[in-house]
């Protein structure tokens, strides 16, 4: 599985790095994430995983911000048939605890971590082992 930075793009939510099979976000602080704030971002993800290869995100939240979990279900990023998985690296107990609630939302594996590079073999397994299935 490569690491290959493809793109680092900063636009209205944050700071966001492209790889080629996952992206991470360092959302800016204070932001609170809704679908109304996603039209910056949705032509980046389209753009780099349009192609139909197995993709994951993963939210590096090393700054405070919230998500309206609620809308999970009509994000079109998180509802691609390419979107295998979501990991969220958080730094604060209370950031993990708001996490739990975030995981009744999701509807692909959905998995906390206390530090980046355990995110990334984590989303490095995810993807293996649906290339191993096929």
């Amino acid at each position: 599985m490569s690491d290959h930075l493809i793109a680092k793009h900063e636009i209205n939510l944050g700071t966001f790095y492209f790889y080629t099979n996952y992206f991470v976000s360092e959302v800016k602080e204070g932001i609170t994430i809704s679908l109304d704030k996603l039209d910056e971002l949705i032509p980046l993800v389209l753009k780099y995983y349009e192609n139909g290869e197995p993709f994951s995100y993963i939210s590096n939240r090393i700054n405070s911000h919230s998500i309206l979990p609620h809308q999970y279900g009509d994000c079109p990023l998180l509802n691609l048939d390419n979107f295998v998985s979501y990991s969220t690296v958080t730094y604060s107990h209370l950031c993990s605890k708001s996490i739990e609630v975030e995981k009744h939302f999701a509807k692909r594996p959905f998995y906390n971590f206390s530090s980046l590079s355990e995110a990334i073999e984590w989303t490095h397994n995810e993807l293996e082992g649906l290339k191993n299935k096929s």
